[in-house]
């Protein structure tokens, strides 16, 4: 990672956990907030993963999973950016499933990272601790709005620490001759 990478990353978490804190401030208006963030995000990556394939993936091996993940990604931002003042129950729900498949990426990158002898599979790791305990935070309080926001912002704020460790581990430089 360059250095120029690393000072991005570190003041990207520094951003992180200052609006994470803002967040915790007002948490009402706060859910609202992250309700939006999340369809968003979902909607741009479906977004990203449509375009993708109608520019390149389409001739490729496995292009239509690219496809289906795209249109599902954008369909449940959409959902999300719709229904996100009505049914808080709900938001929360994807709130939690967003974090579900974040933890079984991770989990999966660690796996993955460990049998190729690669270090940093423990922050991985404690990303997907991290995810998993916010969903069940998350699904043990999904009646009350404000402690989902909060287990929520402190989950930024925990990602965020793991964002500056990670920009100030080395890494190895692969010389080709």
């Amino acid at each position: 990672m360059s250095k120029t990478k690393r000072v991005i990353n570190v003041l990207e978490a520094i951003l992180m956990i200052q609006m994470a804190l803002i967040l915790m401030l007002v948490p009402e208006e706060a859910f609202k907030l992250i309700a939006i963030l999340v369809g968003l995000i979902l909607t741009v990556y479906g977004l990203k993963y449509i375009i993708y394939y109608l520019t390149h993936a389409q001739h490729m091996t496995g292009g239509k999973r690219l496809l289906l993940v795209g249109l599902i990604l954008f369909d449940a931002g959409t959902f999300a950016m719709v229904i996100y003042d009505r049914a808080k129950v709900l938001m929360v729900g994807y709130i939690v499933a967003v974090h579900l498949v974040a933890s079984v990426l991770n989990f999966a990158r660690a796996y993955s990272n460990k049998g190729d002898g690669n270090p940093a599979w423990k922050i991985d790791l404690a990303q997907g601790i991290g995810n998993f305990i916010q969903v069940v935070l998350c699904l043990v309080f999904i009646n009350h709005v404000e402690i989902p926001v909060y287990i929520y912002c402190l989950g930024v704020i925990y990602s965020a620490v793991l964002k500056i460790i990670a920009s100030f581990r080395r890494t190895a430089i692969v010389y080709v001759q």
